[in-house]
């Protein structure tokens, strides 16, 4: 389904460097089953798969158009909107950000591409020019990578528009975890959105019987066994290996916004022993995401040493500590780590020149906004 809003679309300039298109990957995990009700960016027990849908369409939106209707009160899934764990969606200040941009001249263009998950519905907002979603939940993986995701970003490379290519994975982060473990050998602990100790707990539980599995196919690395069994994989590591595998050398590779979900099957690709894909590969790439994402001394170095020299690992050094909001004070805590190319769109705004100061604005005032809707309609539906 293809929106553009007409009058976005005569404020277009013809200086392509003043195009931003966000890109983001859908998924969910749902193939095992066991992660349900892990993950605190899931909508809830057996609605993680809503989640991906829902947040895509509010970033284009400003609302969330699939309802959770298997909750008996979906109003009490959250108090103010907030996350269960008090923080605030990522796709709140995603959105914001990205209105933020067009604001100061850009036009943008959202991109959603999604892998067993439901199409996302709605008109997307005045301020977006354009507004595509692919795939959806019956749609053939494969061929959405091939004909949707690569087509979509080499012209967005060859047009030279600012390509941001983000996710949201829905317990993905175990499968990311399991292929970083069996990349650099070392037993890196569950990432992920929760620290709660008991999820985390099940978590290790989950990776290490999939890690033993696993070594009973193969007894090194090997992405196309990962590939060829769903247990060892999400559709989104399976997108960007294969995105990656074919990428063009003289094209220039889009900014990747996904943090460790794309640093594993990006290791993956790169490290092919292909001598025809190592030559089209090309020098440079970025993937940029926040720097929770290293917090409480997680060791990422291992992990960073596999990426090619010319490639560059980029976090952002805005501080949310003297935020108002204790919604965005949690990101500093660690709570909330990342998600929906929020970390790789902060890293784009520090480098567009906004200063902190105009960024923990923007956000703030996103979260009053999103704090007092939510506030509202929660009263509205107890009346």
């Amino acid at each position: 389904m293809e929106y553009v809003n007409e009058q976005s679309t005569s404020s277009v300039t013809s200086d392509n460097r003043k195009v931003i298109v966000f890109n983001i990957l859908n998924a969910a995990a749902t193939q095992l089953e066991e992660l349900h009700g892990i993950s605190d960016a899931g909508a809830g027990k057996n609605l993680m798969h809503l989640t991906p849908t829902r947040d895509s369409e509010f970033i284009s939106t400003g609302a969330h158009q699939t309802p959770l209707t298997t909750l008996p009160n979906p109003t009490q899934l959250t108090l103010q909107g907030l996350l269960a764990n008090g923080g605030i969606s990522p796709a709140v200040l995603t959105r914001s950000l990205l209105a933020y941009f067009n604001s100061l001249g850009y036009v943008i263009k959202f991109r959603s591409y999604n892998f067993g998950v439901l199409k996302p519905t709605g008109k997307p907002s005045d301020w977006i020019n354009c507004c595509v979603h692919y795939g959806g939940e019956n749609a053939a993986d494969s061929d959405q990578t091939r004909m949707h995701l690569q087509r979509e970003l080499q012209q967005q490379a060859i047009s030279g528009h600012i390509s941001v290519v983000a996710e949201c994975g829905v317990g993905g982060t175990t499968f990311s975890t399991l292929w970083l473990r069996l990349l650099t050998g070392l037993t890196i602990s569950p990432a992920g959105s929760t620290k709660d100790s008991n999820k985390l707990a099940k978590k290790s539980a989950i990776l290490r019987d999939l890690e033993l599995e696993y070594r009973l196919l193969q007894s090194d690395f090997n992405p196309e066994t990962l590939l060829s069994n769903p247990r060892f994989h999400d559709e989104i590591q399976a997108a960007i290996y294969t995105l990656m595998s074919h990428w063009p050398a003289n094209l220039r590779l889009p900014r990747f916004a996904g943090g460790m979900m794309f640093v594993a099957p990006l290791i993956a690709a790169l490290q092919r022993n292909d001598a025809a894909m190592t030559n089209k590969m090309p020098m440079q790439g970025n993937i940029d995401t926040t720097r929770w994402v290293c917090g409480d001394g997680v060791d990422i170095a291992p992990v960073l040493r596999l990426l090619p020299s010319s490639w560059t690992f980029r976090v952002n050094r805005t501080h949310f500590a003297k935020s108002r909001f204790s919604c965005l004070q949690v990101f500093e805590q660690g709570i909330v780590v990342e998600g929906c190319g929020f970390g790789g769109l902060l890293v784009l705004a520090e480098e567009l020149g906004i200063t902190q100061e105009n960024i923990i604005s923007v956000l703030e005032n996103a979260c009053e906004q999103h704090i007092k809707q939510s506030t509202a309609a929660q009263d509205s539906n107890a009346a």
